[in-house]
């Protein structure tokens, strides 16, 4: 595939920014203060260099000399530098981070319309920031010589030449990981567009499109419990603001961490959506190899959430840095995500109902079936069939007419007649009671009524949460539980099938499944009486039969039960003379019998790992591999109290070699 989307999507863009910058009489400024930068960059001799046009300085470009900032036209101002970072004083001995600077692809980004610094800028910024040391280094010749490699970050290094390709190759081959951003070697030095072969090859990702067609996908979607994410939740959402002539990218890589989508998270399985990319391979020298791709560009970063930027850069440098990380899982041990099956009996039951009940029984599954009390008394008895296959129950209105807009009255009055009626239908209800809102239609009063009579849980609409989680609402009565809101992210099969007859349950398979890569909770909804065909339900139990042993297939009201039970541990971890210590601070005792996860990632695959207790007579957890990449150590409601435990790791001869 040849990268042409790219010089198509920004001529009119780049042109209008190039006329601007002319009225304004700011372009000769910006070119000298450019060809001044690379001077310094590539060392001339009339500035102190070696004049090898190859060359790296530690923490910097060179003393004393700032980055070009932001506006090019703004005159160069002396930098503060930060304490104990200092070019003079540090030796690239102690450098483990490398950051390139390619000439070539400034000058291309600049003629794209855009600040050729920023990417060089923002990583140098978060660097110090951070107290990393770091080198900046300017030729192939610079990579052959580092002998110990660490990380390699490309910064949208469009151009490379195919010496610097073969050095970052090089790299790889001797142990090192690289951290690239954007589009990274797809345009020759002379400023063609080759191929994406370089980044499919050595970054082990495919590029197949951007975001030109589609100018609302400008949310990145991270996945949650990744190696490379996992501090914010699976689903949440971080703008990356539009940059026309550096459009997101759209990946397939071998792993992914994060996905390119619009506000509503919408998902067409004919668009790959993939963003950050991961992998790990074993290269032909032996030694393992880490690298990780960000599918958008720094000049996004300027204007997105800083603190989330911060947490997804932190946790893909101590991953490519081989640091150990240790955080609790969202779901039970051993699975990875949660699907709860919502059937929502607007109309009466009916024996179909029922056989999904059983189907989902025999996979060893829960549901919650969701009834209008208006129709409890007539559906007493198939209600009963569906308890008795172990399924929860739960209320759905007392008449099918949203909740919102009306007064706290009338919402009282009515959540009060909905109790009395499955009282006097002889239908027992689990209470605290699990609730849905018909049509979804609820306000504020709703919830907040939910929240004062005590009801155990609630589905919500998309925009309640930034994340695919379910989330815990305080009451002003701190000696109860809090209720436990679950918004329904996910597109319902039949939802599906409305919008596209051809595709739409094609699609809805593919999205329940991308959302069990996430780490998200699905909440599939399903109409009583469903109209799907018997081949349409087939394959759906098809495809949440083949998830089962990663997918916790829950009711309502174990969900939001593990829910509470969850947020009642902390997980830290803290580095030890022999290694590492690993600890979980109980508030209260965890009463559901779902086992705890704590996971942590592995400085080398399929490392060792073992635990020891710190003191005589400790009892230890079980301890489980997850992949290559991470362990699980697993707690059964523990009681109350702070648990801590030595971690060590040990690795194989071929990891040794490095």
């Amino acid at each position: 595939m040849q990268p042409v989307f790219i010089a198509n999507s920004v001529n009119a863009v780049s042109r209008q920014r190039y006329e601007m910058l002319l009225h304004a009489g700011t372009v000769c400024v910006a070119w000298l203060i450019f060809v001044l930068y690379a001077m310094l960059l590539t060392g001339c001799s009339g500035l102190g260099g070696d004049g090898s046009g190859s060359s790296y300085a530690a923490n910097g470009p060179l003393p004393d000399v700032a980055p070009i900032r932001a506006a090019p036209s703004v005159p160069l101002k002396r930098r503060v530098r930060p304490e104990g970072v200092s070019p003079q004083t540090q030796s690239t001995a102690d450098v483990n981070v490398w950051l390139y600077v390619s000439l070539a692809s400034q000058t291309h980004l600049m003629k794209l319309g855009a600040d050729p610094t920023t990417g060089t800028r923002i990583w140098e910024q978060y660097l110090r920031s951070n107290q990393l040391p770091f080198a900046r280094v300017t030729g192939p010749d610079d990579l052959t010589r580092i002998s110990a490699p660490g990380l390699l970050i490309l910064a949208s290094a469009v151009v490379l030449s195919d010496a610097e390709k073969q050095a970052v190759l090089e790299w790889r081959n001797r142990g090192g990981s690289v951290l690239s951003t954007w589009l990274t070697a797809t345009h020759s030095p002379s400023g063609e567009s080759v191929n994406f072969d370089f980044m499919r090859d050595v970054l082990d990702v495919t590029v197949v499109g951007n975001t030109q067609d589609e100018a609302d996908d400008t949310f990145m979607i991270m996945h949650g419990d990744k190696p490379v994410s996992h501090s914010l939740q699976a689903g949440t959402r971080v703008w990356l603001p539009r940059v026309p002539s550096q459009l997101p990218l759209r990946l397939v890589g071998q792993h992914e961490a994060a996905q390119i989508m619009n506000w509503a998270r919408s998902f067409s399985m004919k668009t790959p959506a993939g963003l950050i990319s991961y992998n790990e391979r074993q290269m032909p020298s032996g030694r393992p190899s880490r690298t990780v791709t960000l599918g958008y560009p720094e000049q996004s970063w300027q204007s997105a959430n800083p603190d989330q930027l911060k947490a997804i850069t932190g946790e893909v440098f101590a991953w490519l840095r081989r640091q150990p990380r240790a955080y609790l899982s969202a779901w039970p041990f051993p699975y990875q995500s949660v699907s709860l099956l919502a059937l929502q009996a607007a109309e009466q039951l009916g024996d179909s109902d029922v056989a999904i009940a059983k189907t989902l029984s025999d996979m060893g599954g829960r549901s919650t079936f969701y009834v209008n009390s208006s129709l409890v008394e007539k559906d007493a008895p198939l209600i009963k069939k569906v308890q008795g296959l172990g399924h929860e129950i739960a209320y759905f209105g007392d008449s099918f007419e949203g909740f919102k807009g009306q007064s706290k009255t009338k919402q009282t009055q009515r959540m009060n007649t909905m109790q009395k009626q499955f009282a006097a239908a002889g239908i027992a209800v689990p209470m605290p009671a699990s609730f849905a809102t018909p049509m979804e239609a609820y306000d504020d009063t709703t919830q907040g009524l939910l929240q004062a009579l005590k009801f155990d849980n609630y589905l919500a609409f998309i925009e309640v949460s930034e994340s695919s989680l379910p989330f815990l609402v305080n009451r002003a009565d701190a000696t109860t539980e809090a209720t436990v809101v679950l918004p329904r992210t996910v597109v319902g099969p039949e939802d599906a099938l409305d919008d596209d007859p051809d595709t739409g349950l094609d699609n809805f398979l593919a999205g329940l499944e991308l959302s069990a890569r996430m780490g998200a909770m699905s909440v599939v909804r399903i109409p009583s009486q469903s109209l799907l065909l018997p081949e349409q339900r087939q394959r759906i139990w098809e495809k949440m039969s083949a998830m089962r042993e990663k997918v916790w297939m829950a009711s309502a009201k174990q969900i939001a039960q593990w829910w509470r039970n969850r947020d009642r541990v902390r997980v830290n971890l803290e580095p030890h003379p022999q290694g590492y210590v690993v600890s979980a601070t109980v508030a209260r005792a965890v009463e559901v019998q779902e086992p705890l996860s704590i996971l942590v990632n592995l400085p080398h695959p399929n490392s060792r790992v073992l635990l020891q207790a710190l003191k005589p007579g400790d009892k230890l957890p079980e301890l489980r591999m997850v992949d290559p990449w991470r362990a699980a150590i697993t707690l059964r409601a523990p009681a109350a109290g702070h648990y801590a435990w030595l971690l060590k790791f040990e690795e194989s001869a071929a990891h040794e070699k490095r």
